[in-house]
């Protein structure tokens, strides 16, 4: 089954059922795999508060950014 096939699925599921299931992909991950994602993300989201506090990044309202991803993951 293709990543595409399980995503046609999973989009399906009920909220509860896909948080079981973030929780359940999450803790399939190895140790070293988490900590190094758990880094880079904190990495990235402090270069993301230097640059909004630096002014060369904008906020966007929530709404609007839901949106966007909402979109992206119909495609």
């Amino acid at each position: 089954m293709t990543v595409a096939a399980i995503q046609a699925k999973v989009v399906g599921l009920p909220a509860e059922e896909r948080a079981k299931l973030i929780d359940l992909l999450w803790d399939s991950l190895s140790v070293p795999e988490v900590k190094s994602r758990e880094a880079a993300w904190a990495a990235e989201s402090e270069r993301r508060i230097d640059a909004f506090e630096a002014g060369s990044l904008k906020a966007r309202d929530a709404a609007a950014v839901f949106s966007d991803v909402r979109t992206d993951l119909r495609k």
